[in-house]
């Protein structure tokens, strides 16, 4: 029996990304399509670009960490390779490689891009929602690790719209995941991960509780 595109998807983004970081190794990618196809439920689209585009989104990571911000623009070269030797269905590739290109935009970001493309808009909230809670704690703190980034700075945190900073992983939890629960784009994804955020947000108070009790108040008075 001939093998689905998903299967042979599958094997090739496991053998991929086999032995990689746990902030985006396969399991970040099956979590992302897990909370899609929840999402699709309630929200009509196109279930095999939605599915393709989940487990390619943030495949662009690996092997150009030095350039992690243009990740999605490797994740789009990769599924443009990629998916035509799994036979996926060739018309909708650009749609996947559409829903990879703004996957982690922020429209509330000064430099973020609205759209309106459905499948899009779908991955950006199960790829939000794999960041809050008690997981996407993990994930950022891992990812901080890797950085070398700090738990806490003493330096002045800089103003800036971004999203992303890289200040501290305290700032980074308010800069953020904190902001990522209201900015989701459908009202269900929302009802999926209310539990999640009210855990990020209890996270956040207790690091900054703890932080301060060691450390005094300094720079971190105004969070």
């Amino acid at each position: 029996m001939q093998k689905t595109w998903q299967v042979e998807l599958e094997e090739k983004v496991k053998k991929y990304l086999d032995g990689y970081s746990a902030c985006h190794d396969y399991y970040h990618l099956d979590r992302v399509r897990d909370n899609a196809l929840e999402i699709a439920k309630e929200v009509k689209c196109d279930l095999e670009v939605l599915e393709a585009a989940s487990l390619l989104h943030d495949i662009g990571y690996k092997s150009f960490e030095h350039d992690d911000a243009n990740h999605h623009l490797y994740s789009m070269k990769i599924a443009q390779e990629w998916l035509p030797e799994v036979n996926f269905p060739v018309e909708k590739i650009d749609d996947v490689v559409e829903a990879i290109r703004l996957h982690d935009n922020y429209h509330w970001d000064e430099n973020g891009e609205k759209t309106n493309h459905t499948e899009t808009r779908i991955i950006q909230d199960a790829d939000r929602i794999d960041a809050i809670g008690a997981i996407g704690m993990v994930r950022l703190t891992y990812f901080y690790g890797e950085k070398k980034k700090a738990v806490y700075s003493d330096e002045p945190i800089p103003k800036s719209d971004k999203a992303w900073l890289g200040h501290s992983l305290l700032d980074q939890i308010k800069r953020d995941p904190m902001k990522k629960w209201e900015n989701l784009n459908y009202d269900i994804s929302r009802k999926l991960s209310k539990e999640r955020n009210e855990f990020t947000k209890q996270f956040y108070k207790t690091l900054k509780s703890e932080l301060f009790h060691h450390h005094g108040f300094g720079p971190y008075k105004n969070h």
